[in-house]
């Protein structure tokens, strides 16, 4: 039933999309609205009938409390706890159950965490290809082939660019998993307990992969512990977030950002790189030429590089970490930009009120502010919003009448709430007297997909002004 069912959505599917494809088609079509309603109709009933099929699996029923199934039969990916109605069976935690409304309209399967505040992670859902089965290593396939062509259709990897992200969670319809590719080589960053259960059959299906030569497996402690996680059963990976831990020799990869080289650790800081700000570096970039540039929580150098690279006279990159600052200063050597590039350790904020008071300072025309995340969730707001203000306020001081400053957040608490961040900035001005003209605001680069169903995976904001 199920085979016969998926055969007759395939042909209808292509029925349709051969439908919008044709203009002579869709013209006859939109004068007979009724003829799309009934095909529409066809298919929803197919879909229903297929469904009803795959039911018979015999997985696990987590059922919705009624009203909340809206939200997942949408799309939303992950079933809070408040959702949950009832489950039948006892399933263990990372089994896969089925997910159905309080009707037992079947929405989709996924994998069960008693202990989680996500109940279950959704993975299938209206897909008939991933429907007929329960089997993870199928999907985890079929959902990576689907990541690397979304990747292929935005030209990566190219001759510029061999750093992306190939994984993006949520966006990429597997919750919980982050993967990051270096000419190469996969840094797969585990945040969730299903992961770690089938972290095998993840890097074996990488491997599948032609862009992928090798497979470094990371962990998110923080997010594995709040999903259950025991961290003692497992200690190969590490922390994607403690810069200090130990790690393999010899690790560095080198990969192309816009034509630039970077040499980067994969068992460094997050995944050995930041991804998500390729656009806005080579964006910044292009204002660049001729002014000087201050670079504040460089990491690795990004903003800097590519910034004199471009043309710049000069670049300094202010950091507290010495291992980032001497991957900063290698990655400016590796360009033949050592000369025009500075790197130099400081707690920023007293970097800056320091230079505030030295009266032979002199401004810069750009200055970048990309600091870590200061609202790791919504109840962190009110104490990260002085510190976002501050950091900001000091930034404006270091920068002349009519210069550029791009100022970013990574707090997803603080790009979700309704142009909060750029409140803030603007909060910040007015304490300094200075007028701001906001230029465009942007997010993380393209490669960095979301579920339209799920926009609370939205975090990056990075807000370019012109500072009076």
């Amino acid at each position: 039933v199920c085979g016969r069912a998926r055969e007759r959505l395939r042909d209808l599917d292509l029925l349709l999309d051969g439908v919008v494809a044709s203009p002579d088609a869709r013209l006859v079509l939109l004068q007979r609205p009724p003829q799309i309603f009934m095909m529409r109709s066809v298919r929803t009933v197919l879909l229903a009938s297929f469904c009803s099929a795959a039911r018979s699996l015999n997985a696990p029923v987590v059922t919705l409390t009624g009203g909340k199934a809206k939200l997942f039969k949408a799309g939303n990916p992950l079933v809070y706890g408040g959702a949950v109605k009832s489950v039948s069976g006892k399933p263990a935690t990372g089994a896969v159950v089925d997910v159905v409304d309080g009707s037992g309209g079947f929405i989709g399967w996924g994998v069960f965490n008693p202990i989680s505040m996500y109940r279950v992670r959704l993975l299938a859902h209206e897909e008939p290809a991933l429907l007929a089965h329960r089997d993870i290593e199928q999907l985890l396939q079929h959902r990576l082939r689907a990541a690397m062509e979304r990747r292929r259709a935005l030209r990566l990897p190219s001759d510029e660019n061999t750093a992306y992200r190939l994984v993006n969670g949520e966006g990429d319809r597997l919750s919980g998993l982050m993967v990051d590719v270096y000419a190469g080589v996969a840094v797969a960053v585990s945040s969730a307990i299903w992961l770690e259960n089938w972290s095998d059959a993840v890097r074996d299906a990488l491997l599948e992969l032609p862009e992928v030569t090798s497979v470094v497996w990371r962990r998110n402690l923080a997010r594995l512990k709040q999903d259950g996680w025991d961290a003692r059963l497992k200690q190969d990976g590490g922390d994607a977030d403690d810069e200090q831990q130990e790690r393999p020799a010899a690790t560095a990869v080198e990969v192309l950002e816009s034509g630039l080289k970077y040499e980067l650790d994969p068992y460094g800081q997050k995944s050995g790189f930041y991804c998500d700000q390729r656009d806005n570096r080579e964006m910044l970039a292009r204002l660049c030429g001729g002014q000087r540039v201050l670079d504040l929580f460089c990491f690795s150098g990004g903003f800097a590089i590519s910034a004199v690279a471009a043309g710049a006279t000069s670049a300094l990159g202010i950091d507290s970490s010495a291992p980032a600052l001497a991957l900063a200063q290698r990655n400016a050597e590796l360009n033949g930009l050592g000369d025009a590039c500075a790197f130099e350790k400081h707690d920023v904020l007293k970097f800056l009120k320091a230079r505030d008071e030295d009266p032979d300072a002199e401004p810069f025309d750009v200055v970048i502010c990309d600091p870590p995340k200061l609202a790791p969730s919504v109840k962190d707001l009110p104490r990260a919003t002085p510190r976002y203000r501050k950091i900001n306020a000091l930034a404006m001081r270091a920068l002349r009448p009519g210069g550029l400053l791009l100022t970013c957040t990574c707090s997803a608490a603080m790009s979700q709430s309704d142009g909060k961040f750029v409140r803030t900035v603007q909060e910040a001005a007015l304490d300094e007297g200075r007028v701001l003209t906001l230029l465009r605001t942007t997010g993380a680069a393209a490669d960095h997909v979301m579920n339209p169903a799920y926009p609370e995976s939205r975090y990056l904001t990075a807000a370019l002004f012109v500072v009076q």
